[in-house]
Order: structure tokens, then C-alpha cells, then sequence
């Protein structure tokens, strides 16, 4: 008596079920340990700047009277974060939106009528991108 070596179409989407499962875990193992490293990298930047060991705490150029003097090192750093806040806000958008409008036109496909409820869902999750911009305008606006 000789077994068959056939796969049933069962086991075969329970195959591929944990297949995408292992690539979901991995794609999330990823992604938190990426978050966990750049939120060591920011809290060691810091500390050490509020340690005064981080070249951004240079003294001052002299400049005019009245003037609020800044040195390059600051500028340096001032655009280097208006410009991470902006392109950080602006990916963080586009998460939430890729998310959130595929909710949304699931949930429009079902029941034509929530339209309008799931578009403001959408533009929320917009806003996360604004509240970038807003920082980052902050930021140059203190540089001077």
C-alpha cells in the first residue's frame, strides 16, 4: 500500500495562511525594532544636548545689536528637524491614510450611504501631515 504525495487544497491554503502570518510577524518585527532604534538614537541625542556635550551647544556669532545671534551648527540642526518633522509627518500621513481610505472603501462597498462619515476618517488622518508642517514652520520661525 503506497501513500499518495498529493497536497489537498486544504493544506495547501493552510500553507500559504501561515506564510502570510510569518511574513506579517516579520514585517512587524521589523518595524518595532526600527521605532525602538531611532527612539534611542533621539533619547541619546537628548540627553546629550541637554548635557551640553552635542556641537549644536556652540557659542553664539556675534551679530548686530538687538539681533538674536545663531551659529551654523544651530541652523544646521534647526533645518536638519524642520525638515524630519515635515518628511516624518508627511510618511505617518500617508500610513493613516492608506489605512484608514481602504476602511473606508470597504465600508463604502457595503453600504453606499456612510460616504460621507468615512471621507472625514480620511481627512483626519490628513492632519497628521499638517501638524508637521505647522511644527516645522515653528522651527524656521525661531531660527530667524
Amino acid at each position: 500500500m503506497t501513500r499518495s504525495t498529493s497536497i489537498s487544497p486544504a493544506e495547501t491554503a493552510g500553507r500559504s495562511g501561515s506564510t502570510a502570518a510569518r511574513r506579517f510577524r516579520r514585517a512587524v518585527r521589523i518595524f518595532v525594532t526600527a521605532n525602538v532604534g531611532i527612539a534611542a538614537v533621539a533619547t541619546v541625542a537628548v540627553l546629550l544636548a541637554l548635557a551640553g556635550i552635542s556641537p549644536a551647544a556652540e557659542a553664539p556669532t556675534s551679530g548686530p545689536a538687538g539681533a538674536r545671534a545663531v551659529s551654523d551648527t544651530v541652523l544646521m540642526w534647526g533645518f536638519i528637524s524642520a525638515a524630519l518633522s515635515t518628511a516624518l509627518g508627511a510618511c505617518g500621513a500617508a500610513y493613516a491614510v492608506g489605512h484608514v481610505g481602504a476602511a473606508a472603501l470597504g465600508a463604502m462597498g457595503e453600504r453606499p450611504e456612510i460616504a460621507g462619515r468615512a471621507l472625514i476618517f480620511v481627512g483626519l488622518a490628513e492632519g497628521i501631515a499638517i501638524y508637521g508642517l505647522i511644527i516645522s514652520i515653528m522651527i524656521l520661525g525661531r531660527l530667524g
